[in-house]
């Protein structure tokens, strides 16, 4: 369960009393919604479609996240297919300065409409190298130039470390 950090994290946050357990530590059920989001923000980040969860596969939780523990969760797109967009994320718990892996997960979400129904992750597909990889043609010229303007629009901080 080794992740080298690159980029920046999908989410940091720190724990609280309200969210224990009996035995004291953070419930396992706080620590699998924070993978749920930071799974659906990598996949947002390459696709502008609404996503749903479809699966989280096997959790084990191999350390336990103290009241006070900053969870950090890292995630990236593993793989994309007609309507779906599969996730890994990692999560660790910054304690003491000192960083401790507790779990990790793969997290399948799929691209809906308004009403829910399942839709082609390929019509929001923003990320160039997913394009690239699934074989996808380049988006019209016009609407790149449309999306740098209004970006231009939009003057908002990036991260230094991954541009996002």
């Amino acid at each position: 369960m080794k992740k080298i950090r690159k980029g920046c994290p999908a989410i940091r946050v720190v724990m609280f009393p309200k969210d224990i357990n009996g035995a004291g530590n953070i419930f396992g059920g706080v620590i699998l919604s924070h993978i749920d989001v930071a799974g659906a923000v990598a996949a947002r980040k390459i696709c502008s479609h609404r996503v749903v969860t479809v699966s989280a596969k096997e959790v084990e939780f191999k350390k336990p996240v103290h009241v006070g523990d900053i969870l950090t969760c890292w995630a990236e797109v593993t793989a994309v297919g007609t309507t779906s967009i599969t996730t890994k994320v990692w999560v660790e718990a910054e304690r003491d300065g000192k960083f401790v892996p507790v779990t990790e997960a793969e997290v399948v979400y799929v691209a809906v409409n308004k009403t829910g129904k399942s839709i082609p992750v390929a019509s929001g597909l923003r990320d160039e190298k997913w394009r690239k990889k699934l074989g996808l043609s380049d988006p019209d010229k016009s609407a790149k130039k449309s999306d740098k303007s209004k970006s231009k629009a939009k003057s908002r901080r990036k991260c230094k470390s991954c541009g996002s």
